[in-house]
């Protein structure tokens, strides 16, 4: 989440190296403490861990409606206000949706305090709307990477202390409360991280592509498939590195919410090598909190500061046929060609 880029300017086209970090996960930047908690505790009564080739479908097809919403940062509230909104659950947080598809564009976790209870909530209403011909694809952020790989800086301390009784050991003396916890809570064997790392980053949906940040041109792949294992190369020890880290992976790139020039063939380019339309993203916030449309509606950008901490902007897109649809509290509004 937040305005910003890496390499150029406006994010687009920097050279596609292979091994910088973003800047928001640049491991210098941590304690040698958090460096050191950075490879997780194994949980002895957990299944087994998956693993990196194993991951969640990608491709979708006859879906007659598609809800996304956006960055939701530990604000479990504002995440059920939405979905009550959108007639996905209803006042008891129970799916109704029936056979739609909910699209939660990654970044659960951070910057609030009830991370846990919104990765629960997203955990049982993939098994209740699985049971009602419907699919809920909760998709890597880079928020949630950052958790898996142990940079820590932007969980809260309210947050840190909740994962305290995921820990098989206690946390260190003079450490935040609940860190051991979430080291375990987070590794290939935890609760969370175990079921993370079964999801992918990219889906595509009738038409469209859904991704946290976006699908910049250069990316080394020319399939879903690919891409998605790219970024969970990050995610397993003993894997050359991949995608989840670079600052032009699908997790950081920013470049069709705030690049120029260019912007617009490097994205029909993108959209053309997987077979979509439209690429539908969140992770950089629309400061006037309504969902965005661009490049005659080719690139849709739909973090709207849903969480209270961005200023409560609740906001969901509905895709049905070919008509796209801004769900807000005060009505409905179609979506145009967009702006530049």
């Amino acid at each position: 989440m937040d305005r910003g880029g890496a390499g150029r300017p406006d994010g687009l086209l920097a050279p596609f190296a292979l091994n910088p970090l973003p800047e928001e996960i640049h491991m210098p930047d941590l304690s040698p403490r958090l460096v050191a908690l950075v490879v997780p505790l194994l949980l002895a009564a957990a299944p087994p861990a998956p693993r990196s080739e194993e991951g969640a479908p990608d491709t979708f097809s006859g879906v007659a409606r598609v809800v996304a919403v956006g960055d939701v940062h530990g604000d479990v509230g504002a995440l059920k206000d939405v979905l009550r909104m959108a007639g996905l659950i209803n006042a008891k947080g129970r799916w109704i949706g029936g056979k739609a598809h909910l699209v939660q564009t990654g970044d659960i976790p951070d910057r609030g305090d009830h991370s846990r209870e919104a990765y629960e909530l997203l955990m049982r209403l993939e098994k209740e709307a699985l049971a009602a011909g419907g699919r809920v694809h909760a998709l890597l952020g880079n928020h949630e990477v950052m958790n898996m790989l142990g940079d820590l800086r932007y969980v809260a301390p309210a947050e840190m202390a909740s994962y305290a009784d995921q820990a098989t050991q206690p946390d260190e003396a003079g450490g935040p409360r609940g860190l051991a916890g979430h080291r375990a809570a987070y590794g290939p064997e935890g609760r969370y991280g175990r079921w993370l790392r079964t999801h992918a980053a990219v889906v595509r949906i009738n038409d469209t592509l859904f991704v946290h940040g976006g699908v910049a041109p250069g990316v080394p792949v020319n399939t879903l498939a690919e891409l998605n294992a790219w970024v969970r190369r990050d995610l397993f020890p003993g894997n050359e590195p991949g995608g989840a880290r670079h600052p032009q992976g699908p997790l950081w790139f920013r470049g069709y919410a705030l690049g120029e020039e260019g912007a617009e063939e490097a994205l029909d380019g993108v959209l053309s090598r997987f077979g979509a339309r439209r690429m539908v993203m969140g992770h950089t916030t629309e400061r006037e909190g309504k969902i965005r449309a661009r490049f005659g509606g080719k690139a849709v950008l739909i973090d709207t500061g849903l969480s209270t901490g961005y200023g409560h902007h609740l906001a969901a897109l509905e895709l049905k046929g070919d008509k796209l649809t801004a769900l807000y509290p005060d009505g409905r509004v179609e979506l145009t060609s967009g702006t530049p």
